[in-house]
């Protein structure tokens, strides 16, 4: 048996197997076989467990909002909860402050103790493992920032990292004093592991620091003194995980580019040796067998890949997976809906019942490539369809016909993409590449061009109305290149890295870091959206007046448009949201159709009040899930 909802953290017990949290508040053991054992209940209002460890046969876990777990690991059976809004002390709150959501992993354990920052970032709750009682309720180590990573495995010399790059030496001894500090990221440390053949500790970057912030990342080694010693560059997106090999002799690195890399760590200099590529998704987690050195790396779509010390392939766990990345609709018909999951494109069509707009799936095109990121409409020389990019670098263009959607083309891109957006014309499309944007004839997928911008990733591209281009760099730099001979017309340095981005009477609109900004070429961001949205910004929708997006944090936020007020939030939701479109039923009533990590589309009637917005859910539909297809490669150094 295989677990039904999708794994975020995994831990592997040594004489036990692989204990592994899911997205609603449930931990699993799975044995060699990467099957079911046994499964904890079923936690009321379950949210994902990302902080999860195990110390004298106690599973200790944290959900996003702050809860702390704890379960008997001999069965799973849930004994303790610590209610993250009651736990706390008053005196150390700020006025109105409730719990808020952070995706942190940080559990400390020592000597019997638990450290872990609760659902009020600035405090840390100080727990007895045994008896689960509060020992102590403490301003946080890191200051404002939750704790993000704990080790422990120094016998005197402790570390802790943060989200705002910081990490820490010091003791939970005593005072559990850190009063030693590092730089070594711009965002989050996901990870610290001490190198006990080299004496020394490793910490991973999300960002990167200093000159290369936004540009190139990797992992960090610093002294058990806590100075930076050395550092490998080997990333352009988030670095999620590095652990070693029982021997010390391997380290393993990996993260959101989908690469997992092996290091010779026989010696001090940092070596990477061999890179394991074709995995279903990023990868979010990975932890080493103490009994046999098997590895077992996390894809964030939730399949589990076991490899051998050396990275070759054992088994996958098979998990059945789906998302809704993207939902853009049909140029000919507003009512129906292109949607980018995992397994290629659904065409979806909303229609009004008795009970409401429902939505139903026409067609699923299979592509048999990776996860399809994002989809364009695109309509030139009398033909309808769309344009889609994928994880494993491909790009394609489907047509549909009385027979259905059928493939016309594909072509392989040079780095993974991230944006595709077609020309006003629909004779072009550009996609956004960790390579450059590369701009593709829409009839026959031939590259007519690639543009770099000082040689960085383009993260997110669209052509103007007049056809010019608009890049906007991993680092925030956004261009603006002549569609005749790609000189540049403009430049701006706003600063943040983006993750989508179109156009929209006339003016440009971009998600990422810092919100949601509306651009206006050639003067800057004239407008933002923000507040009260706890990490990046993924989606938005802009319409009916209003301003809508969806973050990581599992948020929705709606603001007024013209004004910038603030309207609501919506959070604990069922699922992750990553995809946002605005419909509108037959009476003009305007509704959000927001597509979720798991396939689900949920579609919400919007009631506009007098400085307040409410979001009423209408109906839930799930799109079928399938497991993903593997193609792991080893590339030798």
């Amino acid at each position: 048996m295989k677990p039904a909802d999708r794994i975020v953290r995994i831990v592997h017990v040594d004489g036990e197997g692989l204990l592994a949290s899911d997205t609603h508040g449930r931990v699993h053991l799975l044995d060699a076989q990467l099957r079911v054992v046994r499964s904890s209940p079923f936690v009321p209002q379950g949210r994902p467990l990302y902080g999860l460890a195990v110390a004298d046969g106690w599973v200790i876990g944290k959900d996003r909002m702050g809860a702390l777990f704890r379960w008997s690991l001999d069965t799973l059976e849930l004994v303790d909860r610590l209610d993250p809004a009651t736990v706390c002390d008053p005196s150390l709150l700020i006025p109105n402050e409730r719990p808020s959501p952070v995706s942190s992993r940080g559990i400390g354990i020592w000597k019997g103790k638990v450290f872990v920052s609760s659902g009020y970032h600035r405090q840390m709750l100080v727990v007895d493992l045994h008896t689960f009682q509060v020992l102590e309720i403490r301003p946080n180590i890191c200051g404002t920032s939750p704790m993000e990573w704990a080790c422990t495995e120094h016998p005197t010399r402790h570390a802790v990292s943060d989200k705002n790059g910081n990490l820490r030496f010091g003791s939970f001894d005593g005072d559990a004093d850190f009063p030693d500090r590092v730089k070594l990221d711009d965002g989050n440390i996901h990870r610290v592991r001490y190198d006990a053949r080299h004496d020394r500790f490793w910490a991973t970057q999300d960002f990167g620091a200093g000159e290369n912030a936004d540009i190139a990342n990797g992992v960090v080694v610093v002294s058990a003194s806590g100075e930076k010693e050395d550092e490998c560059l080997f990333a352009r997106d988030d670095v999620e995980f590095v652990t070693f090999s029982p021997d010390h002799l391997r380290a393993y690195a990996g993260g959101f580019d989908g690469e997992l890399h092996i290091f010779d760590n026989t010696e001090r200099a940092l070596r990477v040796t061999r890179t394991v590529t074709g995995f279903s998704h990023q990868l979010s987690d990975l932890t080493v067998s103490a009994d046999d050195g098997q590895v077992y790396v996390l894809c964030q779509d939730g399949e589990i890949v076991q490899l051998d010390a050396d990275g070759t392939f054992v088994r996958a766990m098979g998990f059945p997976r789906q998302a809704v990345w993207d939902i853009q609709p049909s140029p000919e018909d507003p009512g129906t809906l292109y949607c980018a999951t995992d397994t290629g494109v659904t065409v979806v069509r909303v229609r009004d019942s008795a009970g409401g707009p429902m939505t139903r799936v026409e067609a699923e095109h299979t592509t048999g490539f990776g996860f399809t990121r994002r989809v364009a409409p695109v309509r030139s020389a009398g033909r309808s369809g769309w344009l889609g990019i994928t994880r494993d670098h491909r790009a394609f263009r489907t047509d549909i016909d009385g027979a259905g959607p059928a493939l016309r083309w594909s072509v392989e891109l040079p780095a993974l993409p991230h944006t595709v957006a077609v020309s006003p014309d629909g004779a072009r499309a550009l996609v956004a590449t960790n390579a450059g944007a590369v701009e593709l004839d829409t009839a026959d997928g031939r590259v007519l061009d690639t543009f770099t911008v000082d040689g960085l990733p383009v993260w997110a591209a669209v052509h103007l109305p007049d056809g010019d281009r608009l890049l906007v760099t991993r680092n925030g730099v956004i261009v603006v290149l002549d569609r005749a001979d790609a000189s540049v017309r403009w430049r701006f340095d706003q600063g943040e890295y983006p993750k989508r981005l179109w156009i929209q009477s006339g003016r440009a609109y971009l998600t990422g870091d810092g919100g949601v900004k509306e651009l206006v070429v050639g003067e800057g961001v004239v407008a933002r959206w923000l507040k009260l949205l706890s990490n990046t910004v993924e989606n938005a929708v802009v319409g009916d007046g209003l301003v809508i997006a969806s973050s990581y944090g599992m948020q929705l936020a709606a603001y007024d448009y013209t004004t910038g007020a603030f309207l609501g939030l919506f959070e604990d939701l069922p699922d992750y949201p990553k995809a946002l479109s605005l419909l509108h039923g037959a009476d003009g009533t305007p509704y959000l159709l927001v597509g979720c990590r798991t396939g689900l589309l949920s579609l919400y009637r919007i009631d506009r009040r007098p400085k307040k917005l409410r979001l009423v859910k209408v109906r839930d539909h799930w799109l079928p899930r399938r497991p993903a297809v593997l193609d792991l490669r080893i590339h030798d150094r």
